[in-house]
């Protein structure tokens, strides 16, 4: 029997309790070397079908790629910026395939995952604020000037921005009605939250009655605009817009950097640079262009024109363009699926092998 101690009052000793004397009943948790071996033939059962059914999902998605510039000789190289060269990129089907298809552009040895490089851009900027020159210096060095143009937005990832564009060549592709979609490439929380158009952006667009000409004669007063406003006409549509822009005479806005492939009513809420603007872990990546809706045969062709305008060959890089279909796990991946076989087939072994162990000594 244990005796009790009675303690005097204002005594500091512990409580004479199971709990607080660390008496609890407690359990070895010791398992057998055949609980081992079954748990691991059932994880080997579970790991093994899930392999599968993955390996088989990714290998039913259809990809292709061409390598367009690696330098000097390639396909369509150019050895500086903005050249504009035009070639033409092919793809022709091995199998029966339909769409839709989702086209990206590769890019190899290009690190933007470099800390200085990714850290290079001030998110207020483009979330809309108007910010000057000593707001946007410390996050968007060594890049936010441009001369004595304050850049908007700043910083060296905006400043590289893939400015290659690609359209479909209806004449060389064999399947009629054939086109690029880019209108949702860019993730819903970067076009909800994360980019708008600078704070004091005005803008105007003419129906389709009114010329480029007429336009261009229209006073910016006369459609509610401040003076100074200046007139756009986009290509695709033929739409015509008034347009301004704050500080315009002392900032250099992203349209006027890449005026071919940005158009000034939409600016950093062009879903291209939101693309890429989310910066890759590796320096081989892809990033997504467009879709492409439409069913091939095999033997059909797929053709592009391709504007080279982005230089690589100085830092020994490849861009390269992709086109793939998406399974029901997303894009062609055959390591997931690989990695669950291989990890399932390893597990059966060490099982079996012990539950065999655990029978010849038995025996």
């Amino acid at each position: 029997m244990t005796k009790k101690h009675h303690d005097p009052k204002g005594s500091k000793r512990p409580k004479d309790s199971p709990h607080v004397q660390q008496r609890l009943s407690s359990w070895p948790g010791e398992i057998s070397a055949t609980v081992y071996g079954v748990l691991l033939v059932v994880f080997a059962i579970i790991f093994i079908p899930i392999g599968t059914v993955t390996l088989d999902d990714a290998n039913s998605v259809y990809e292709s790629k061409v390598t367009y510039d690696s330098g000097t000789g390639s396909l369509c190289s150019i050895s500086s910026s903005n050249e504009g060269r035009v070639c033409q990129v092919a793809f022709t089907f091995t199998k029966d395939v339909d769409g839709p298809f989702y086209l990206y552009y590769e890019m190899k040895n290009f690190f933007q995952n470099h800390r200085r490089y990714y850290l290079s851009y001030d998110a207020s900027q483009l979330q809309g604020q108007l910010l000057s020159e000593g707001d946007v210096s410390l996050n968007c060095d060594p890049l936010y000037k441009n001369g004595s143009l304050l850049l908007n937005p700043c910083g060296l990832v905006a400043s590289s921005f893939f400015n290659d564009v690609f359209q479909v060549n209806t004449g060389l592709t064999t399947v009629p009605n054939i086109s690029i979609d880019d209108s949702d490439i860019a993730l819903p929380s970067d076009q909800d939250a994360l980019y708008k158009q600078v704070s004091g952006f005005q803008s105007f667009t003419f129906n389709s009655s009114v010329t480029p000409t007429e336009a261009a004669s229209i006073s910016c007063a006369s459609v509610g605009l401040d003076d100074g406003c200046k007139t756009y006409t986009d290509p695709a549509t033929g739409l015509s817009s008034k347009f301004l822009y704050p500080n315009d005479d002392t900032t250099q806005y992203l349209y006027e950097m890449y005026p071919n492939q940005i158009s000034p009513l939409v600016g950093v809420t062009d879903q291209h640079f939101m693309v890429w603007m989310r910066t890759a872990m590796f320096p081989t990546f892809r990033k997504l262009y467009g879709k492409v809706e439409g069913n091939f045969k095999a033997g059909d062709a797929l053709v592009f024109d391709v504007t080279a305008n982005y230089e690589v060959d100085s830092f020994n890089g490849e861009k390269s363009l992709l086109i793939s279909t998406l399974g029901n796990y997303g894009g062609k991946n055959v390591f997931i699926g690989q990695l669950y076989i291989t990890i399932g087939a390893l597990f059966m072994a060490l099982g079996v092998a012990l539950l065999l162990k655990q029978v010849v000594r038995k025996v």
